[in-house]
């Protein structure tokens, strides 16, 4: 008795254990939970975050060469021989002079004299570099004038930061896109097995009237076989339907980044918000689009590489500083400290800067008439998208007013089977022709919502406004 209490507690336990864990690994995830996720966690996006945070520090760096430049340098040197300064000839001389004044003024020991001159002055000659020797100097560089160029390298690398934002704008938009567009197909073919289910469940029932009338005598063999080829093939639409699902699941897992979880979208198959006028989506991408602001500004970047190749012509002027750090190692000739101005000027370069700047001015013109080409592209793409959105909506519409039809023909067909006076394959064409229509729903609605999710993206909101949007 206690052994049979301890296996019921232990298999009570495990059943808990598991249906704990079940519950655990499933998630419940609507659209915006999606969204989130994918915004978190999706590589893609975090790859534009790095790439902007680089950009970032670049321009940063290009700001710094604004301020002065501060650098200590140290120089350690071996030559060849020490530098003497020798003035011993003059030492001699002087003491000759000296000698002979004395002597002429009446002196009665030159000799003595001499000596006494001789070993009091020092020798004249003074070691002013050692073979060996050691500086340590700091140096300062305050840049005056450089002809628009380090204006011109900050703004480029100011438009750099832009263009990596908006790369990350672009990429979290075509992120969320690809959400809502596999979110909806996944729900969609997660209908789809609901639909081919229930028509295979439909075929199944209508097969074993079938084959009850068979045997009553009401219908032919002929009549009955016709029902079993279409079963057979419900079962393959019904299992391929399954397949279909599970990789559209693989899919939106990765996308959002949580493919360790088995996920339940629990967001309904509904359509998206309604379309608003299709001018506010043409203004909207006329001044956001991702594709457009990259031209722009790939054209301010020519604007400041022109700038910089007509900056080469002017001079370059610099203030700078020098102070010696280790004095005492200084030689007489070398100053401690030091200041001044500092210019150059390109005088002849071999034409290449008027070259540059031809180029520069052409491939702005260039970039002008792809920013008219894109702008055409927009409004189409915005229409194309706007269509297809009205179209889908309006076939939802009319399968709507199809289904009823569909639904009470199909009621009536499998009476009249029953009675006899019906085929077999009226009842399956009815059958299919329900289905259809139920899939062909649904496919309106992820059309809808597919072509407006492309519609926003066009639009290149921010991540807030086209969540909004949805």
């Amino acid at each position: 008795m206690k052994i049979r209490l301890i296996v019921i507690v232990v298999l009570y336990f495990l059943l808990f254990r598991i249906v704990a864990n079940t519950s655990a690994e499933t998630k419940y995830l609507t659209l915006e939970d999606a969204i989130d996720f994918a915004l978190q966690n999706n590589p893609k996006i975090q790859s534009a975050k790095q790439a902007l945070q680089g950009a970032c520090y670049i321009s940063s760096a290009a700001k710094g060469k604004f301020l002065p430049r501060v650098d200590i340098v140290a120089i350690g040197t071996k030559i060849d021989q020490s530098v003497n300064f020798n003035l011993n000839d003059v030492r001699t001389a002087l003491i000759v002079a000296s000698v002979a004044s004395y002597s002429g003024a009446g002196g009665t020991h030159p000799a003595q004299f001499q000596h006494s001159l001789d070993s009091s002055l020092a020798s004249f000659e003074k070691k002013i570099l050692d073979d060996t020797f050691v500086r340590v100097m700091a140096t300062v560089v305050q840049p005056l004038f450089s002809g628009f160029k380090v204006s011109a390298n900050y703004n480029f690398k100011k438009m750099e930061e832009s263009i990596a934002q908006t790369n990350l704008d672009a990429t979290t938009s075509s992120i969320i896109t690809e959400v809502v567009n596999l979110y909806f197909k996944t729900k969609l073919l997660e209908q789809v097995s609901l639909i081919q289910n229930d028509y295979l469940k439909n075929i199944q029932t209508h097969v074993l009237h079938a084959k009850k009338l068979l045997k009553n005598g009401v219908i032919s063999k002929a009549n009955y076989l016709k029902s079993e080829v279409v079963l057979a093939q419900a079962h393959r639409d019904y299992e391929q339907s399954l397949r279909d699902n599970e990789l559209s699941y693989m899919f939106f897992n990765n996308i959002i980044g949580k493919t360790d979880e088995v996920l339940s979208l629990s967001s309904e198959i509904e359509v998206l918000k309604d379309l608003k006028e299709e001018k506010y989506y043409i203004d909207k991408s006329l001044q956001n689009n991702s594709s457009l602001k990259l031209l722009y500004i790939k054209k301010d970047m020519l604007k400041q590489k022109y700038k910089v190749y007509l900056g080469n012509m002017f001079p370059n002027i610099a203030a700078f500083g020098q102070y010696q750090v280790l004095q005492n190692k200084l030689t007489l000739v070398e100053p401690k400290w030091a200041v001044g101005l500092n210019a150059s000027l390109n005088v002849f370069g071999g034409c290449s800067d008027i070259n540059e700047m031809k180029s520069a001015k052409l491939q702005m013109e260039s970039v002008k008439s792809q920013i008219v080409d894109v702008k055409n592209l927009i409004r189409i793409g915005i229409k194309n998208f706007y269509h297809r959105c009205k179209s889908a909506k309006q076939d939802y519409q009319t399968l709507i007013n199809g289904q009823a039809l569909a639904e009470e023909n199909l009621k009536f067909c499998r009476v009249a089977f029953k009675s006899g006076i019906a085929t077999s394959l009226e009842v399956v064409d009815s059958e299919l022709a329900c289905k259809k229509i139920k899939i062909d729903k649904a496919k309106a609605i992820f059309e809808y919502n597919n072509s407006y999710s492309n519609l926003i993206n066009m639009c290149g909101m921010s991540p807030e406004e086209f969540k909004n949007e949805l």
